[in-house]
C-alpha cells in the first residue's frame, strides 16, 4: 500500500505533462491506491441456547458434509452485522440480533487480506431448518457431541467450543457519535462471560 502511494507521488510529480487532468489522475490513482485496501469479509453467527449450539451442516463444495456456525459473506452494502443475521436466517430459518463480538480470524491471502468476524446472536424462539441448497442440515449440539464432528475449519471448532465453555464476548454497543447508517463499536472494556449480566 505504502508503495503504491509513493509511486502515486511520484508519478504525480514526475510526469505532469503526461495527465492534462492533474486531478482527475490523483482522484482515479488514490481510489486505485485504496482499492487495494479492500478485503475478503465473511461473518458468521454463533447461537447458544441451553448449553447447546446451533451448527450447520455444508451440503455442496469442498465442505460438503462438515459442520460449523450459519456463515457467509457481507453483500455490498450491507453492515457486517446484518450479514450475520441474514447468514442465519437463509441456513437456519431462525431471525436472531446481534449481541457481541465472539472473534475474529485474520489472514493474508495471494489476493489480499481475508477478515472473518464471528457475532454472538440471541436468536428468536422457533424452529430450525436447512435453508436454500448450501446446507443439508441444521442442528444443536452440546460440548461433548463436538469432537466427533467433521469440521469446516479450526476456526470454527474452536469458536464452538468456546461458545459453549463460557468464554468472554465483547458487547455490541450504539455508537458513541449519533450516525444515519449501521455503525457499531465494540469495546475491551464491555465484554461479559455467557450467563453474567455486565
Amino acid at each position: 500500500m505504502l508503495e503504491n502511494l509513493y509511486n502515486l507521488y511520484i508519478n504525480y510529480r514526475l510526469f505532469p505533462v503526461l495527465v492534462r487532468n492533474r486531478l482527475s489522475y490523483m482522484v482515479s490513482m488514490i481510489f486505485y491506491a485504496m482499492a487495494q485496501l479492500l478485503c475478503d469479509l465473511g461473518v458468521a453467527a454463533r447461537v447458544v441456547r441451553d448449553d447447546k449450539i446451533l451448527l450447520v451442516q455444508e451440503a455442496n463444495g469442498r465442505h460438503q458434509g462438515r459442520w460449523g456456525l450459519p456463515k457467509g459473506h457481507v453483500e455490498p452494502g450491507e453492515s457486517p452485522e446484518a450479514a450475520a443475521v441474514r447468514e442465519l436466517l437463509e441456513e437456519t430459518g431462525l431471525e436472531g440480533t446481534v449481541i457481541g463480538l465472539a472473534g475474529v480470524r485474520t489472514a493474508l491471502r495471494t489476493d489480499g487480506p481475508a477478515v472473518f468476524l464471528c457475532y454472538e446472536v440471541d436468536a428468536h424462539e422457533g424452529n430450525v431448518e436447512a435453508g436454500g441448497d448450501e446446507i443439508s442440515s441444521v442442528s444443536w449440539f452440546s460440548l461433548s457431541d463436538l469432537t466427533g464432528l467433521e469440521w469446516v475449519s479450526e476456526t470454527m471448532h474452536q469458536l464452538a467450543i468456546d461458545g459453549l465453555t463460557h468464554h468472554v464476548v465483547t458487547l455490541h454497543q450504539k455508537g458513541l457519535t449519533p450516525r444515519g447508517g449501521p455503525y457499531a463499536v465494540y469495546r475491551s472494556g464491555r465484554s461479559r462471560t455467557r450467563g453474567s449480566q455486565r
